[in-house]
């Protein structure tokens, strides 16, 4: 699963029209950057949190490009979308990856592992590193998504890349790794 949040997304110089289009935006990205890893938006389900989504991959579904070919197709179609847009309009995203049980209802998507993909996204030590690095997206990933997906497998993201955090966000324990896609392991602390 990954949870996807435009940072500052009600900050002052963004009006109504500026955060529809942030997004529309931010959805086509989506589409695309998961598209061209393998991983096609029609099969997922996708629940909209207002200035993020949340997108549940199918259990049939490889996990692998969301470390190998996601973040850096997606930090480049942001790259492109900024440099089209003027200030307001330009955005910077945090991503978190996380594996896990989802529940469905009619009311939408449950479980602990998706409140834990959700504190991960809110994580401060997330919000500083993306801030304080001027990247595109700061990306953070779960122990296990780091054990399975990037310590046992041959990723194009290697482990060097990753920042261990280690916060609480609300009455959660948060054991992540940060990755900033623009080289810096993990952004500063």
């Amino acid at each position: 699963m990954l949870a996807v949040d435009i940072a500052e997304f009600t900050r002052a110089d963004r009006d109504d029209e500026i955060r529809l289009h942030l997004r529309r935006s931010l959805y086509g990205i989506l589409r695309e950057a998961l598209g061209g890893s393998g991983m096609p938006w029609e099969q997922c389900q996708h629940e909209d949190r207002g200035d993020g989504v949340v997108v549940i991959f199918p259990p049939d579904v490889a996990a692998q490009p969301i470390i190998d070919l996601f973040p850096e197709r997606l930090g480049g179609l942001i790259r492109c979308h900024n440099r089209c847009s003027r200030e307001p309009a330009r955005m910077q995203l945090r991503v978190a990856a996380h594996v896990g049980p989802v529940y469905c209802d009619e009311y939408g998507i449950s479980g602990d592992d998706v409140t834990y993909l959700c504190r991960m996204l809110d994580a401060q030590p997330l919000r500083r590193a993306l801030s304080g690095s001027g990247a595109e997206l700061a990306f953070i990933i779960s122990d296990y998504v780091h054990e399975k997906l990037v310590l046992r497998r041959h990723s194009l993201t290697g482990p060097s890349s990753f920042r261990p955090v280690k916060t609480q966000v609300k009455r959660t324990l948060v054991h992540a790794w940060i990755y900033l896609p623009d080289g810096s392991p993990g952004g500063r602390q």
